[in-house]
């Protein structure tokens, strides 16, 4: 009996110090769960508060003080997440990019390719494209890179260099994939479909850049109007046979 005793002692101690361990366990990994919500949460500030910041103070005319003061965090927090003005700067991109390209999904996912014309989807992703540009001003600048500098610009070695040039090969892939369906459908000649992508694309940039600057204020040119305009005559060459 008493050996009984003792076995179901050690047993019940066993119980104990596993299950002792298991709750340690697990308030550890709440508390880690705890502290990666910190971190994404003043993650976002400083992207947030950059966006803001670059926006309207333009890239060199900002400091990582003006950024951390308006995130709410200390200098050095900013350290333990971006090497540099430079790196949160393309961080910001990167979002901005990945939102763009999200919206311009967004616009067509509704319309079935089969039925609808590879003309008509071009224009709803050329409205699309400056429906976003009109919702978030202060992106523009920014998806643009109309601030950086030439050796700025050309850095490709970090990873978010390298993500950014990822992600807006994905948005042109998307646009061109359009371009091909209406080749498929005969209703583009156009032979070469990435460089039409990439043509469209400049096209709505430069237009956007002048709306940018109050151009087209100046020239008295509505911004959708022209837009449609232009894309329209960009469709008309897509459907010339090339020689």
């Amino acid at each position: 009996m008493e050996e009984r005793v003792i076995q179901n002692q050690t047993f019940n101690e066993i119980e104990s110090q596993e299950q002792i361990q298991k709750t340690i366990q697990e308030n550890n990994l709440f508390r880690r769960a705890r502290t990666e919500e910190a971190r994404n949460i003043r993650k976002t500030a400083l992207l947030n508060a950059a966006k803001i910041i670059f926006f309207e103070n333009g890239y060199k005319n900002t400091t990582i003080k003006d950024i951390t003061d308006k995130a709410g965090v200390s200098i050095g927090t900013f350290y333990l997440y971006f090497d540099n003005k430079l790196t949160i700067y393309k961080n910001v991109l990167f979002e901005g990019i990945l939102q763009l390209e999200q919206q311009l999904r967004n616009s067509v996912k509704s319309y079935d390719p089969d039925k609808e014309s590879a003309e008509f989807l071009l224009k709803i992703l050329a409205k699309s494209y400056v429906d976003f540009y009109v919702q978030n001003p202060e992106y523009f600048d920014i998806i643009a890179v109309l601030n950086l500098s030439e050796e700025e610009l050309r850095e490709n070695h970090s990873r978010i260099s390298r993500e950014i040039h990822v992600k807006a090969r994905d948005v042109l892939r998307f646009i061109e994939s359009i371009i091909r369906l209406g080749k498929q459908k005969k209703e583009f000649m156009v032979e070469n479909s990435g460089a039409a992508a990439t043509g469209i694309w400049a096209l709505l940039e430069g237009i956007l850049i002048l709306n940018h600057r109050n151009n087209l204020t100046l020239l008295k040119q509505d911004l959708y109007q022209l837009v449609d305009f232009s894309v329209n005559v960009f469709i008309a060459g897509l459907k010339v046979k090339q020689s």
